[in-house]
């Protein structure tokens, strides 16, 4: 939310020890932010701005407050304007150059219903399984969960977007005219199955979201629309039924179902940033909707042991130590990289006057542990070529491969106990990270059988703390992560080719071979793709196979062309080759179909 002045609020308590920072992350891959680093403290200065960019964030999220902007149909706020290009102009000049910004609440003027306020809600009157941010009412200091008239949808939504009495679209018009040269990405409204934010329909949502778009693109044609951040556990499927009403309208195949990103919340919990996101995805795919990046647009978790912000700390459900939220920073960066979102945004920079303590730095600039984990995750999960995920008993293991750092495996344990897990080395040596930054060099055991040599780390895991006051048995954060980070000399991605094949074969089946080299790690694997002549259109045949050849059926008077790439043992990957490396056509008629039960029994095919 813009604030001209800010006056923190919060109970005095012990000075917080001193946390040094890591030095300032310089390179990144881009896929990391915050939330609300634009405070001033005092005016002029915005020093949140900088130390989130030391972090490694790239990428600031903030409400564009309807009420504020256009208290009065078409009467708007020049000073609010400015304040907006203020802060847009100063997070540029700190480097912080991608911004997303939030267009909600409804004015009273163009209002559907005035609600009054409902009776708050209290954490113990929280239902099971929901958590997200609380917002609290600092005189009350009780939460404050009641809809208002600003949750209400707004007059003239069912108009062309374009209608003068489409209020809604003559905002989302107006602001992106305004900012879109500077703000390229747009979320419509936040959180809207929670009717804290949204009083409407899902069915209204939809129409919301479809005259956002509709706006946003003729205000700015290359700007994107982000679907209102899901809250999720407020409605589970909420989004399904918006989705369901866009895949309905006749127009909205053409215009990209009317969003151009899935924005979601998730905190406190860290399977969900991979389970639900995931079952998110899926969602939409069950519903025809696919090729939609999704960007985690919040998450984080309170904390509740900081004396130094409260002197009575009280554990309650789903907040965690300091410690706990830094291990919380790490794990759930890697499992949204394992899921394939393309934004993490962490929620938030600082306190604020948040009822919880969400910030890696607190107001008065002192950091938290956990701005030291996000400066981990931003120099070392960085740039991966692909990404692999793996839970052995109660470890887990996400691993990324090919970064610019070499493999980096991220590991935890999701149980109370101290475990002891064993990874197989694929170089000599590594450096083990810790969430505070601290690295060493480790060697792996090697063993013989036979005449193969073997090597693994063998690594202690430390056991999970953060468990819930309601069920202690339940633990949402996993034991203090470690990086474990194999790097070549030489990261030149190895080399490979497909044998030279006939020009002419004349045999129903044959078989196709190839062989490749790398310099340092070795080879993991090779992917090999085929294609129906040179006009055709390249298919994947096989995927990080440890094999050389392959068994390949085809049909006659089609000529055939293949191509391979090789993985190394840390993920470099070569690039695919423009041309085919071999070719052949063949003279017999039959079925084209592929075996390679019979070659080799390969399952990764």
């Amino acid at each position: 939310m813009i604030a001209f002045v800010l006056g923190f609020t919060g109970r005095a308590g012990a000075s917080p020890a001193a946390i040094t920072p890591l030095p300032p992350v310089e390179e990144t891959d881009g896929r990391a932010g915050t939330c609300y680093a634009f405070y001033y403290d005092p005016p002029p200065i915005r020093p949140f701005i900088r130390m989130a960019y030391q972090a490694g964030s790239r990428w600031d999220r903030f409400d564009f407050i309807w009420p504020n902007l256009e208290p009065e149909n078409d009467r708007w706020d020049e000073d609010v304007l400015r304040a907006y290009d203020d802060v847009i102009n100063d997070l540029s000049a700190r480097g912080i150059e991608n911004v997303v910004g939030i267009l909600l609440w409804t004015p009273d003027w163009a209002a559907t219903s005035q609600l009054q306020g409902a009776e708050a809600r209290s954490f113990d009157e929280r239902p099971f399984g929901w958590y997200a941010p609380t917002v609290r009412n600092a005189r009350l200091s009780q939460s404050t969960f009641a809809p208002s008239a600003s949750s209400s949808p707004p007059q003239g939504l069912y108009l062309p977007w374009d209608h003068p009495d489409n209020h809604w679209g003559d905002f989302v018009y107006d602001v992106v005219s305004r900012y879109g040269d500077r703000v390229k990405y747009w979320e419509m409204w936040n959180e809207p199955e929670w009717t804290y934010f949204w009083t409407g329909t899902s069915t209204d949502y939809a129409q919301l979201l479809k005259v956002g778009y509709q706006a946003s693109k003729a205000a700015c044609p290359d700007c994107q629309v982000l679907f209102g951040g899901l809250h999720y556990w407020a409605n589970p499927n909420f989004y399904r039924w918006v989705l369901g009403t866009l895949r309905n309208d006749p127009s909205a195949p053409a215009n990209n179902y009317y969003f151009d990103v899935m924005s979601v919340h998730f905190y406190s919990s860290v399977s969900n940033t991979y389970d639900k996101i995931n079952e998110i995805r899926d969602g939409m795919a069950s519903l025809g909707i696919v090729d939609h990046p999704i960007w985690l647009t919040e998450t984080g978790v309170p904390v509740w042991n900081d004396a130094s912000v409260d002197p009575d700390p009280v554990k309650y459900d789903f907040a965690a130590r300091q410690s706990e939220a830094a291990a919380y920073v790490i794990q759930s960066y890697a499992n949204a990289l394992a899921s394939d979102v393309e934004r993490y945004f962490f929620f938030r920079t600082h306190d604020a006057d948040m009822g919880e303590y969400f910030g890696l730095i607190r107001n008065e600039h002192s950091l938290r542990p956990a701005y030291v984990a996000y400066q981990v995750a931003t120099t070392y999960l960085i740039s991966p070529t692909f990404v692999t995920r793996d839970l052995t008993g109660v470890h887990r293991q996400v691993t990324l491969w090919g970064t610019p750092r070499g493999k980096v495996s991220v590991l935890w344990n999701e149980s109370p106990h101290t475990g002891v897990y064993t990874l197989p080395a694929a170089m000599p040596t590594a450096r083990l990270v810790d969430r505070w930054g601290v690295t060493r060099t480790i060697t792996p055991t090697t063993w013989l059988t036979g005449s193969h040599v073997s090597a693994a780390y063998t690594l202690t895991l430390p056991g999970a703390t953060a468990n819930l006051v309601s069920d202690p048995g339940h633990y949402f954060i996993g034991g203090d992560p470690l990086l474990l980070i194999e790097s070549e000399t030489n990261s030149a991605p190895p080399t490979s080719t497909v044998h030279p094949l006939p020009a002419m074969t004349t045999t129903l089946a044959f078989t196709v071979s190839w062989e490749g080299r790398d310099n340092e790690s070795g080879i993991l694997g090779y992917d090999v793709q085929w294609r129906d002549g040179a006009e055709g259109t390249w298919i994947d045949w096989y995927h990080i196979t440890p094999h050389t050849a392959g068994w390949f059926v085809g049909k006659s008077r089609y000529t055939y062309d293949f191509r391979s790439r090789a993985i190394d043992r840390v993920g470099n990957r070569e690039a695919w080759p423009h041309k085919p490396q071999a070719r052949t056509t063949l003279d017999f008629t039959g079925t084209l179909y592929f075996s390679v039960t019979h070659f080799f029994a390969d399952e990764n095919r």
